[in-house]
């Protein structure tokens, strides 16, 4: 048992690295025995592409769910649940195997280094370079969940740092700023080493740019973060999607994709063979008779993407309609519960009858030609949204999330998105919005909002933030157009702001109900797996 847990400890299992892996794009099949030949190491590279599409569902999980654009609509057995509700267990099985897999990706990582440092064969530069990336990334995703936010402290507990193929070295946990000084140092060595351009579904120089802006954004260099998204924009290799387009970001195959940076391929009726039950998008959405559809668009974001009826955002949310000859006004009793009136449109009125009388739902002009409507309730005026009478589960309307289904027409393919172009822009914008550059900051914002079809009334300047400012402004956007992309948790705790959850959702069920979490809350932070703390002496746990 001693020799096994040895093994296991850290997940770093190099097992993983001799063990046939499925087909497309990376259809190769991995043997250490290989490794000394330029056919071993592709293999073992594309074996290491492979690894991801285990490590991705939990990735998604622990930075989209523990944010606040997700509503779950009651609870589930699925360990997915304590992060949603920020109630930690040492034992989650999410985080251990993302844990796990994380180090998998890693140790697969180091194989192909070792192996070609050995060789010295520069004929091997791209491959060494695309493994340099895929570690930096892993360790980089890694601390993001089991450490604090770097500009919290660098010297807080990050977590190990591993760069050798040796199951028995098992390293403490580095400090955070540790942590983000290797990935750094990966992604620099990296950049020199690209010889080959290849498809957004592998490792490039500009992905490693990308992800560069995104560390020195966490780190707040904010001149290193503009610098490197203007090597990505710049670049030529990459442009915004039309507006036309937008909405079906998900359903393009990645490679045909022109704003995707890098994402991880996953293969029509190969990976998904049974149409996606299992996978992040049928937690969102029931498509054809495929899917659970159990959590939903949270009632903020709704209120947010729906500002402007114009804005093709919008349709990454499918409001389930029930009875299409009835109107709703669906608004929220307290910060709990929905509630919906039966209305009637009149002109630019909604009328509902409560006690046998016409009652006038309040409208306020919204700025852009239309009105945004309220109900009272003691005393309070209440946003509504209007929508045709929708299905409910548990008293929650079913807004399906789209975003993460829908690959070339399989309901719940999707290759999920590391970096993209959009993100480049945002990046910029939130820098020089730190810096002080207001007009810089929201010129990248307008693209942005441009693209997604908002009228110019709806397009910032200095003189009409509406009492934001311009970071909100940017933060605002950020959370409108990477929502469900895992940006979400990290952009709130990063920025050191509360995560407001006054909205209906699982997470207020109970004696516990978790209305907001401050980015000083220990939970903000997920405990390293119990099993890795108890096999591997001098592995701290966090508080």
């Amino acid at each position: 048992m001693i020799k096994y847990n040895k093994l296991f400890v850290l997940g770093f299992l190099l097992a993983c690295s001799a063990c046939s892996v499925d087909e497309a794009p990376y259809d190769k099949k991995t043997a250490d025995d290989l490794l000394g030949t330029q056919t071993g190491l592709e293999a073992a590279t594309a074996g290491n592409y492979e690894m991801m599409k285990n490590w991705v569902a939990d990735w998604h999980i622990l930075h989209e769910f523990a944010g606040d654009n997700v509503s779950v609509s009651g609870t589930t057995t699925d360990n997915l649940f304590y992060t949603y509700t920020y109630q930690r267990l040492p034992n989650n099985e999410r985080t251990t195997s993302y844990w796990t897999n994380s180090y998998k990706v890693i140790v697969g990582a180091n194989k192909v280094i070792d192996a070609i440092r050995q060789q010295d064969s520069m004929a091997n530069a791209q491959l060494l370079a695309e493994n340099y990336y895929l570690r930096a990334l892993m360790h980089l995703q890694l601390v993001d969940i089991f450490g604090r936010p770097y500009n919290q402290g660098r010297d807080n507990p990050g977590v190990p740092i591993k760069l050798d193929v040796d199951a028995f070295n098992h390293p403490k946990r580095a400090t955070v700023g540790e942590v983000y000084d290797q990935v750094e140092q990966d992604l620099l060595k990296a950049v020199d080493l690209f010889t080959t351009e290849k498809e957004n579904v592998y490792a490039s120089k500009e992905a490693c740019w990308a992800l560069l802006s995104r560390l020195y954004l966490y780190e707040e260099q904010n001149d290193k973060s503009i610098d490197y998204a203007n090597r990505v924009i710049n670049s030529g290799n990459y442009s915004l999607l039309p507006t036309e387009e937008l909405a079906g970001y998900a359903t393009i195959q990645p490679e045909r994709n022109k704003e995707t940076i890098f994402a991880i391929k996953f293969k029509p009726n190969v990976d998904y063979p049974d149409n996606g039950w299992g996978t992040i998008g049928s937690l969102y959405a029931t498509i054809l008779g495929s899917g659970w559809g159990e959590m939903y668009a949270s009632r903020p974001y709704l209120e947010l993407v729906r500002e402007y009826p114009e804005d093709v955002r919008n349709n990454f949310i499918e409001p389930v309609v029930e009875k299409e000859n009835v109107l709703w006004a669906i608004y929220v009793d307290g910060q709990s519960t929905y509630k919906w009136k039966i209305v009637t449109k009149q002109g630019d009125d909604y009328v509902y009858v409560e006690n046998g009388k016409s009652v006038v739902l309040d409208k306020k002009a919204d700025g852009h030609g239309g009105y945004h409507y309220f109900i009272s309730l003691d005393g309070e005026a209440k946003r509504v949204l209007i929508d045709k009478q929708l299905a409910v589960r548990n008293g929650f309307p079913k807004y399906y999330i789209l975003k993460c289904s829908g690959q070339e027409g399989q309901a719940h393919l999707w290759s999920p998105v590391v970096s993209r172009l959009a993100e480049m822009y945002l990046n910029r914008a939130e820098a020089n919005a730190k810096l002080g550059n207001d007009a810089e900051a929201l010129e990248d914002v307008n693209v942005l909002r441009k693209r997604a079809g908002i009228p110019n009334t709806g397009l910032y300047q200095v003189s009409n933030l509406k009492g934001k400012s311009v970071l909100d402004v940017v933060l605002d956007e950020r959370r409108l157009e990477l929502a469900y992309e895992g940006h979400r948790k990290m952009d709130v705790f990063r920025n050191k702001q509360h995560l407001d959850r006054h909205f209906p959702g699982a997470h207020l069920l109970g004696s516990n109900p978790i209305r907001e979490v401050s980015y000083q809350d220990k939970a903000v932070v997920e405990f390293i797996p119990e099993s890795q703390v108890l096999l591997q002496e001098g592995l701290t746990q966090n508080p």
